[in-house]
């Protein structure tokens, strides 16, 4: 494995692992203060979500590529708030609260992968 990409995909898995419960306090989820019982289905919606960026994203993005090319990129914000949605129906106890949460959390994830990992 090449040591650009493994600090790349760190950065990536660590994104996603940190947006879903930033997202969540930020949107006034959590009932008075968080607590790490209430933090821990977020945070394991952020590790298979950080999971899923790295494996199945590429694959998605690559078989959308037509879609991507014809929505001027916009397309692969719909897969990140799909998968977002996917990994939080996998997590006992975490439910995606809206749209809105969806994307504001792929927002924030493709903004700080971009400046931190450098990733389009």
């Amino acid at each position: 494995m090449n040591k650009k990409h493994g600090g790349r995909w760190t950065i990536i898995f660590l994104c996603c692992l940190l947006a879903v419960p930033t997202v969540a306090m930020m949107m006034g989820v959590y009932a008075g203060t968080p607590t790490l019982e209430t933090v821990k289905p977020a945070l394991a919606v952020g590790a298979l979500l950080g999971i899923a960026h790295i494996f199945l994203r590429p694959v998605l993005r690559l078989l959308s590529a037509p879609l991507g090319c014809l929505t001027l990129g916009l397309f692969g914000l719909v897969i990140d708030v799909a998968l977002i949605y996917v990994c939080g129906s996998l997590v006992e106890g975490f439910t995606v609260p809206g749209p809105l949460y969806a994307l504001l959390t792929a927002v924030l994830i493709n903004a700080v992968c971009a400046v931190v990992a450098g990733r389009k």
